[in-house]
């Protein structure tokens, strides 16, 4: 059982391929691409940003409507990633590379959203008021 938001695996993967994203916006032929890096930047970190928001809401339903946004970003950071290989800012196999980590990445979200999915809901908990 996961103690923090970084023991999720998901989180892991998404974080490495926030890194890789980084690492291509500091690239000197696509640092002049300042709005294009900033987009691209923000939906990389969007997806861990949504896992961890999940995370911390202790309670299955909204962590399965988190990793629903996380992968919503997903898809948009690998539109990234093709639109980087279009560009010439990056070659096929880094394409193939960060494709196959964010897919990587996408599965093992799946599997969390099924698992967090399947269990029941809390109930809200009721305080007395002293009756």
């Amino acid at each position: 059982m996961a103690r923090r938001v970084q023991d999720l695996e998901c989180w892991r993967l998404a974080d490495e391929l926030r890194g890789e994203v980084y690492a291509i916006c500091a690239l000197d032929r696509v640092k002049p691409w300042r709005r294009f890096c900033e987009g691209f930047t923000e939906a990389s970190g969007s997806v861990c940003r949504n896992i961890t928001e999940g995370f911390g809401r202790y309670d299955a339903g909204p962590l399965v409507q988190f990793f629903k946004y996380a992968l919503a970003s997903l898809d948009e950071v690998e539109d990234y990633l093709r639109e980087c290989r279009t560009r010439q800012f990056i070659d096929a196999d880094r394409l193939a590379k960060d494709l196959n980590l964010a897919e990587h990445a996408r599965a093992t979200m799946l599997n969390s959203k099924r698992y967090h999915e399947s269990k029941p809901r809390q109930k809200p908990r009721r305080t007395s008021r002293g009756t």
